[in-house]
């Protein structure tokens, strides 16, 4: 039994909420299952326990996420959610059940945030709970001083350039993501990770990278950043590390209509997609993601095991042709939790030829440009009316299919090639072939977003067997635009100009970045974008004044760079939707 009395009692309180709070749900559930029929053997040491997890050696201390792991993780791993949960279990008998009780009785924690409890409690408790959980000034400083010390790494970085990046700073940004979570800013932590994934992607040459992506994402993260170091901090400006699921009220009836095998990046596994067929309820469209992280695994290429969820026998893979009804459902927008809660209590043959699918298609593609996104993913099931061409470009390693609606308005659908998912690309290319030798109306389940002032989609399901009817009938927007659509297409190219420029600091570094950004100035200030140039005058300004200044501040480059982008994303929501829509019914004649 575990001698040290106060660590034994914090492994004691240590529950699965606590656990998946230090990592993730994912995280926490594969720890469960690494420790299962293992016992624990352990050293204690001073204030600290020594483990062997899953062939690595962890150190448990408390406050946990200072606990330390062999492995290459630089947070709380796997392994040391495997020791905590081996470690919890020879805790002795006469602290476990006083520490399991206390939190039950006490005050909620500063950390907990519990979104369902404010929602149902009356105003007058909302507010009461809101004095109780104010931030204490020593958080305050704490958030306020990770702000200053990650914009001071974002700021190097912009400053040397992508081109003298190395690991370290990609290990520094991981670092600063693990101060950020101590300092329960959730939302800074999501960010920091995740260009610490995108600079390591950048500094080992991956195809994957794209410069322009993480361009935005150091802007939108520094903006955050700006806003925690100079203003007034709240839980709501923190963010949550955990989507908040509600429960489905009455049974939720699923019609599985499609899986996608996600095959590079930091997380890999399957995501399954259904519909839901209440009429009444949204989103219609819902999604299981069975994602586990890759950064841990011996094996990166390895396939995952699937995880068996909702009381199945079998895995969910095995349950895509069954229609399911779930009892205790629960939801988060439009993902579906895997919760040990939620039961599958009855099955039956899966139809997708149903009305309340086919009451779901769209037939006027103008229909995606209303309801599409600028910079997010959304799911369709389009009809393909005629495929006009389909070509796989060796140069740019994309495999991409033009399409059209009955009333000839085209749409691209793109696949980037990988090594792992080569496969799925000669399938789709076999599809189109059925597709251009057959009369048969195919039907496609689509994710779709505007890119570059046209919809972009990527294919996940074809259907050959959807009845031509119940189709919806769509009526654009009568309101007429404040843009011309081809002047739309012209400010959109301004845009990116614009932002290349900022692409350019960010690649070469500001030290290295010298250009004449006169003429683009004057250019945008002629198309009437007076705010668009002040804001690019100023960040233009403050890098030039860097190179010729000793006093170089880059946080202040850094919120000029991340205001200009914020007013480029605006503008493109805008203008995307107009010069997609006329980009739609003219492609044969810009070609």
């Amino acid at each position: 039994m575990i001698q040290n009395e106060t660590l034994a009692a914090q492994l004691s309180a240590a529950n699965e909420d606590t656990l998946t709070a230090l990592a993730n749900k994912g995280l926490y559930k594969r720890a469960l299952k690494d420790i299962e029929g293992l016992s624990a053997e352990y050293t204690e040491v001073d204030d600290t326990i020594q483990i062997a997890v899953g062939g690595e050696q962890c150190v448990i201390r408390f406050p946990f996420e200072k606990s330390t792991c062999s492995c290459p993780s630089r947070t709380v791993c796997r392994h040391i959610l495997g020791a905590i949960l081996l470690l919890k279990k020879d805790v002795p008998e006469g602290l476990a059940t006083p520490q399991v009780e206390a939190p039950q009785v006490s005050a909620p924690s500063k950390g907990s945030r519990d979104l369902g409890t404010v929602k149902e409690s009356p105003k007058k408790k909302s507010s009461e709970k809101a004095v109780e959980d104010a931030l204490t000034p020593d958080e305050i400083s704490e958030i306020k001083n990770c702000a200053k010390h990650s914009l001071s790494l974002l700021g190097t970085l912009f400053a040397r350039g992508l081109v003298r990046a190395d690991s370290s700073v990609a290990d520094a940004l991981e670092l600063a993501a693990v101060s950020a979570h101590t300092a329960k800013m959730a939302d800074a932590e999501r960010k920091l990770r995740a260009l610490s994934g995108r600079l390591s992607d950048c500094i080992n040459r991956r195809a994957s990278f794209d410069a322009n992506a993480f361009t935005r994402s150091i802007c939108s993260c520094v903006s955050m950043l700006v806003e925690l170091e100079s203003e007034d901090v709240s839980y709501e400006k923190l963010g949550v590390f955990r989507d908040t699921y509600e429960l489905y009220p009455g049974n939720l009836e699923l019609l599985p209509i499609g899986h996608k095998e996600v095959v590079r990046g930091e997380y890999q596994g399957g995501v399954y997609y259904f519909l839901n067929l209440d009429e009444s309820e949204q989103p219609r469209f819902l999604m299981y993601s069975d994602l586990r992280p890759t950064f841990y695994s011996q094996d990166p290429h390895k396939r995952q095991t699937q995880t068996v969820i909702w009381s199945l026998n079998t895995s969910l893979t095995n349950m895509m042709y069954s229609k399911l009804l779930l009892k205790k459902a629960k939801l988060s927008g439009e993902k579906i939790s895997g919760s040990s809660e939620t039961e599958v209590v009855f099955t039956s043959k899966a139809e997708l030829n149903c009305p309340q699918l086919r009451r779901l298609v769209i037939t006027d593609f103008r229909e995606l440009v209303y309801s599409a996104e600028t910079h997010k993913d959304k799911l369709f099931l389009i009809r393909i009316h005629k495929l006009e061409n389909y070509i796989f470009d060796k140069h740019t390693q994309v495999f991409s299919m033009e399409i059209s609606d009955r009333d000839g308005r085209n749409v691209t659908a793109e696949v980037k090639y990988f090594a792992e998912n080569k496969e799925f690309v000669e399938n789709i290319e076999e599809i189109c072939g059925r597709i251009k030798d057959t009369v048969n109306v195919w039907t496609m389940l689509v994710s779709a977003r505007i890119k570059n002032g046209c919809v972009m989609l990527y294919p996940i399901e074809f259907y050959d067997f959807i009845e031509d009817m119940d189709f919806h009938s769509f009526s654009p927007s009568s309101e007429d635009t404040v843009v011309d659509p081809q002047y739309a297409h012209v400010l959109l190219n301004l845009l990116s100009e614009v932002e290349n420029s900022v692409v350019r600091c960010v690649r070469s570094g500001l030290s290295s970045t010298v250009e004449n950004h006169t003429p683009l100035i004057e250019k945008i200030k002629r198309c009437g974008m007076s705010g668009l140039a002040t804001l690019a005058e100023n960040f233009f300004s403050s890098a030039d004044n860097y190179r010729n200044s000793l006093d170089q501040e880059t946080e202040k480059i850094l919120s000029c760079a991340s205001k200009l982008m914020k007013y480029i994303n605006l503008a493109e929501n805008k203008l995307g939707r107009i010069s997609a829509l006329h980009n739609m019914n003219n492609i044969e004649e810009e070609e």
